[in-house]
């Protein structure tokens, strides 16, 4: 049974991309897809000695769900997943053991903040908590999508297999969490700030959650002022996030899953597509920085990662992704998510005319799947963050007693150093002098004065929930967290009119600010006020007192609003960013802030197909404000 639909915002990944490496073809499977030997997949007590990693011998997935053997995204054999090319074996959630020993996310609550959620799905509906979902359009409990005008309205609904399909009862696949408790919200179809507020922890509605997933986003092409003022939609935000964060569950905390983003080429604006006319230096066109949300602290930001272990084609990345997880690319040459979907071939992604090839063994009412109810083609950092919320789930199930912030700090320390080998994104530039002058628009993997590797491409690595609950068994908890005061400094009063930026200058316009909080730093945000006319040159930086440099912003961006519509400010207005980088190091002492106008000269970018000049700033842009906090604890 399906219900109403209108139009949601949500980050679907929007053109077709093959994976980067060339492949061995894998044929398509004709029969339906089956776990080999499950009765062999026997559980597990966790004192076995065996080998936890991604090329173990050991490893299998208990179950007997057709469309399991094809699930990459919970254990890659470099099966296809029905498209017409596998991907790399053990680039996945490496799972395998939490699932033999019977962790899958018993008695926690996770939340689809989305488009809607059928209910009543046949594969879903035995996780579902009965009258804990809420329809904000129709004010009911049934967030079902239903209706022709609906038929696309199939996002929530993947999400939440992919969190928490049911197991063992013969249909589709499984969950990460095939155990964990769902309940859906239709925020996107009616985006009120009380919606928001219900939907994200409120009392007596969703503050029993422990997981609150959110695969949805902005494009980000303009600057929006952040706020503490409990009075704004911003600062209520905030409140509730750091309160469900720090205090619910008895302290140990709600964790928020947040979708980095799919713009890495291209995004949208006014619903036509929109990108770089050329190939922006291989910079990307979305940062993930760009949405004040994304560098929320209390939100965990994913990008996505394919079956091949790289970065998926669209991911967008920045300084404030955490980890990565699987995402795939489009279904058709390479894999992504199979996965539940509306029901009816009528509906939904696996529609009979939407086949994303001829001869698809899966779409189109097939044998395999003769009511249209999963799809193969669910992806994007859309499906990265319900990956990582399905492996918080886990976590929670295996060690109800540690903390979000703790189990943050596990997945992170042993996530894996996938795509070990990427490397910096240079961009040259020619100066108003006449010189050529080269930056790092965006770094690869980097260690720091801590000695953590960190990449703004994968965050800390590729999700390892088997390390993880390694690492758990002797795990010490964090010390009590802290996070200092916003400390500014200001350059638009006393009769300053701030710190020049050049335009294609020869080098950085450089501020300091000394931190006297002596913390071991978790992360550290920074908001700037820079007047600009073309905020996309700009190259902004954060150096620690240890001597990290971390991109907070790189150039040649989409924040483009004032030449998109002039009635958008220019420049960055109190513009909130997020690093991880420094996650280990030592706070005290001179943090240094980089700004570099990167172009001087015409550029061009495409909207809707067609191409357009994009003039240089006029006059130098100017630095007027900027402020820093870092969260961490001591010792």
């Amino acid at each position: 049974m399906h219900k109403h639909s209108s139009l949601a915002l949500i980050i679907g990944a929007l053109f077709h991309t093959s994976g980067a490496w060339a492949m061995a073809k894998v044929p398509d499977p004709v029969d339906p897809p089956t776990n080999p030997d499950p009765q062999a997949c026997v559980v597990l007590t966790g004192s076995e000695p065996v080998d936890i990693g991604r090329t173990s011998a050991d490893r299998c997935l208990p179950g007997d769900d057709p469309f399991t053997a094809e699930q990459w995204h919970l254990l890659n054999s470099g099966q296809n997943a029905f498209a017409r090319e596998g991907g790399q074996p053990g680039n996945d959630l490496n799972l395998w053991w939490a699932h033999r020993q019977d962790f899958l996310g018993q008695n926690i609550n996770v939340a689809v903040v989305d488009d809607g959620l059928e209910i009543a799905h046949p594969d879903l509906t035995a996780n579902v908590r009965a009258g804990k979902s809420y329809d904000f359009v129709n004010r009911d409990d049934d967030p079902t999508p239903e209706g022709w005008s609906s038929r696309n309205t199939a996002h929530g609904t993947s999400v939440a297999g992919i969190i928490a399909a049911v197991r063992d009862n013969g249909l589709g696949g499984m969950g990460v969490a095939p155990l964990a408790n769902l309940q859906g919200y239709n925020y996107l179809e009616y985006q009120s700030q009380n919606a928001w507020e219900i939907s994200h922890g409120r009392e007596g509605y969703s503050d029993d959650v422990r997981v609150f997933n959110q695969s949805y986003g902005g494009s980000g092409i303009r600057s929006y002022p952040y706020s503490d003022d409990p009075m704004s939609y911003e600062g209520r935000q905030n409140a509730q996030y750091k309160k469900m964060s720090t205090e619910a569950f008895g302290g140990l905390g709600a964790v928020f899953i947040k979708s980095a983003g799919n713009g890495y080429k291209r995004t949208s604006f006014n619903r036509q597509r929109f990108g770089p006319a050329d190939d922006n230096h291989g910079l990307p066109w979305q940062n993930s920085n760009q949405s004040s949300s994304n560098a929320n602290y209390w939100n965990v930001t994913v990008s996505a990662l394919n079956a091949d272990g790289e970065r998926s084609s669209y991911s967008s990345v920045g300084s404030n992704v955490f980890l990565t997880a699987p995402g795939g690319e489009y279904g058709t040459n390479k894999p992504a998510h199979i996965t539940t979907d509306l029901t009816g071939c009528t509906m939904g992604y696996n529609r009979d005319d939407r086949i994303p090839y001829d001869s698809h063994d899966l779409h189109g009412g097939t044998d395999i799947d003769n009511t249209c109810d999963f799809n193969s083609v669910m992806n994007g950092t859309s499906s990265a963050a319900p990956n990582t919320s399905g492996a918080f789930a886990l976590m929670m199930s295996a060690y109800p007693n540690l903390s979000q912030r703790d189990i943050r700090h596990l997945l992170a320390t042993t996530a894996t150093r996938v795509d070990a080998d990427s490397r910096d994104v240079r961009l040259s530039y020619q100066t108003k002098q006449g010189q050529t002058r080269t930056v790092t628009g965006l770094e690869g993997w980097q260690q720091n004065a801590a000695e953590r590797w960190y990449s703004p491409t994968y965050g800390f690595g590729l999700i390892d929930v088997n390390a993880a609950l390694e690492a758990a068994k002797s795990y010490q908890p964090l010390p009590s967290q802290v996070l200092t005061e916003w400390q500014s400094v200001e350059h638009n009063q006393n009769g300053e009119s701030g710190l020049i930026i050049a335009d294609a200058g020869n080098e950085p316009t450089t501020d300091t600010m000394r931190v006297a909080e002596n913390l071991t730093i978790e992360a550290v945000q920074v908001r700037t006020s820079i007047e600009h006319s073309r905020m996309s040159d700009l190259l902004i930086e954060l150096g620690s007192p240890s001597g990290t440099r971390s991109v907070l912003m790189s150039p040649r961006n989409s924040m483009l609003s004032n030449t998109l519509d002039d009635t958008y400010p220019e420049g960055f207005t109190d513009h909130l960013m997020l690093s991880h980088k420094f996650n280990g190091e030592a706070s005290q002492g001179q943090w240094t802030l980089y700004v570099t106008d990167t172009d001087g000269e015409t550029r061009q970018y495409s909207l809707g197909g067609e191409v357009k000049n994009l003039p240089n700033n006029q006059s130098d842009g100017k630095l007027t404000q900027w402020s820093l906090r870092v969260i961490g604890h001591r010792g």
